[in-house]
């Protein structure tokens, strides 16, 4: 193990676990010559196996959760579809979260994370790594960010 599962969170420069690098490469696809996809380009059917570990958030304060997938709900123990991204979260997590969608929404970029779920008290010696891609309508405003968390993955 790294020196980085000692920090609760850490930014990694691309994802690790091949789901989240095949919803990079899909992000990617659906972008084309673009700074950025729509969410109207996500299409669920073309990926299908990657739903359980994707999520899909407003890009306005603060953040409603617009899907989540099945085992983000099972880890997290509740659908908080509808609700604020921090709902729930103690204030330094919710900080956190916040941070990462200003930058993604600032940079136009996506964003990786790895770390410990900290943010749930009973799970907080577990692991997660995420990405945080860019979506938008008009081609310049970030009005979605589509999202992937895989739990429990350390990579070597």
């Amino acid at each position: 193990m790294t020196d980085e599962t000692q920090s609760p969170v850490v930014f990694i420069d691309k994802p690790r676990h091949p789901d989240l690098q095949a919803l990079l490469d899909y992000w990617s696809q659906k972008r084309g010559t673009r700074a950025m996809p729509a969410r109207a380009d996500i299409k669920p059917a073309e990926i299908k196996p990657l739903l359980p570990d994707v999520m899909i958030w407003s890009a306005i304060d603060p953040y409603l959760i617009r899907l989540v997938g099945d085992h983000i709900v099972n880890f997290v123990g509740t659908n908080n579809t509808g609700k604020p991204a921090t709902d729930g979260m103690p204030p330094d997590a919710a900080a956190g979260m916040r941070v990462v969608f200003l930058q993604v929404i600032a940079a136009k970029t996506p964003r990786f994370r790895f770390g410990r779920a900290f943010w749930l008290p009973k799970k907080d010696y577990r692991f997660f790594e995420a990405a945080y891609l860019p979506l938008s309508a008009d081609g310049e405003t970030v009005d979605m960010i589509l999202g992937g968390i895989k739990f429990d993955f350390i990579s070597e």
